[in-house]
């Protein structure tokens, strides 16, 4: 723009008369009854990009100082459309056609962005997940969220205090800010934005919010999920398993979140100790059809392998061969485990028929 203005003042060959239309000598300010078309434009572009840019913003929800900045920040640009048009008036006319042009390239990029097609040919990460719509689709999207947050890989700073209840009526958390309230916002609406948050690695901002939306609604099954993924990579088990296994009975069959939900139930219980009924919920998950995603499978065929090596250390070797069996056409890596499996099942069947027969007599 500097570069541009400077040219047009000192008159630089060719500008006097490389325009077209009212604009042919682009030294010249803007004059005459079009002379206010520029001015418009350049101001009219900053507003419609000013707007683009904040319609599916959730700085709203940002907390605390952070929420505040990012609304006063806009109220700032918005107003400053009035100075552009203004300061318009003296720029060159040359300069004008180049701010224009950046205005209406700008405009075109964002619309363009927020197409899940383009993003997709560009290798961008889906609007859907990031932009706050609450619609059934972006929570199904949701949904690919719950299942790449592997459990136990969270560092989480935020300290969560104990319950044995799926209503977790914890204390009032200071990260959540005025605006996301139990008034102003639906469960799915509380959802979504804490999908964003565990989207971007912002666990602990996610958590109030996850809160509050199971406060709302107790059936909100992939809330649940996600409050028992939080509290499993605390290393609370036992609430983390009264999170999973009361979103087990609400979550449809084909529902790909239902295989997640039995494999951390079933790691919860384990961890708790209680291998009796983390094997039977890593049964039930082996009951279920093969998913046919990537993601999906290989959280399947996990439950597969805790399944095998639980039954194994537990003395059930046949069992845990049969499971260990069925996963290795998914990982071949889990062969070596099955082999040493199978060679404990031989050592047993040999020492029993080398056991010297009982010659006691009657």
């Amino acid at each position: 723009m500097a570069s541009i203005r400077s040219m047009c003042l000192s008159n630089h060959p060719g500008l006097d008369n490389g325009g077209i239309l009212w604009f042919n000598n682009l030294t010249e300010f803007p004059h005459g009854a079009l002379g206010p078309v520029f001015p418009i434009l350049v101001a009219g572009l900053h507003y419609l990009n000013v707007q683009i840019s904040f319609q599916k913003s959730q700085a709203k929800h940002y907390p605390g100082v952070l929420g505040l900045l990012a609304k006063y920040y806009k109220i700032y640009l918005d107003i400053l459309a009035i100075p552009l048009f203004l300061i318009a008036y003296v720029v060159p006319q040359g300069s004008l056609v180049y701010w224009t042009t950046n205005g209406l390239f700008h405009v075109a990029q964002q619309l363009s962005l927020r197409n899940d097609i383009v993003c997709k040919m560009l290798g961008l990460p889906d609007t859907g997940a990031l932009a706050g719509n609450t619609s059934p689709k972006s929570l199904h999207e949701g949904q690919k969220i719950m299942q790449r947050w592997s459990l136990g890989d969270s560092r989480m700073q935020s300290k969560l205090e104990s319950s044995t209840t799926p209503k977790f009526m914890f204390e009032d958390s200071k990260i959540m800010d005025e605006n996301v309230s139990a008034e102003s916002s639906s469960p799915e609406e509380l959802l979504q934005q804490a999908l964003q948050y565990l989207g971007t690695g912002c666990q602990d901002q996610a958590v109030p919010l996850i809160r509050t939306a199971i406060e709302k609604n107790p059936d909100l099954h992939i809330a649940l999920i996600g409050m028992g993924q939080t509290l499993f990579s605390n290393k609370l088990f036992a609430e983390a398993s009264v999170c999973f296994e009361h979103a087990i009975p609400k979550i449809e069959e084909q529902d790909p979140l239902l295989v997640l939900a039995y494999f951390s139930a079933g790691l919860s219980r384990k961890n708790q100790g209680d291998k009796e009924a983390a094997i039977k919920l890593l049964q039930r998950l082996t009951e279920l059809k093969e998913p046919e995603q990537v993601m999906n499978k290989a959280c399947y065929f996990q439950g597969f392998i805790a399944l095998g090596s639980i039954l194994s250390n537990e003395g059930r070797k046949s069992e845990a061969a049969k499971y260990l069996r069925a996963a290795t056409a998914y990982d071949p890596g889990v062969e070596r485990f099955l082999k040493e499996c199978e060679e404990a099942m031989e050592d047993q069947s040999s020492q029993q028929s080398t056991k010297p027969p009982d010659l006691k007599g009657p």
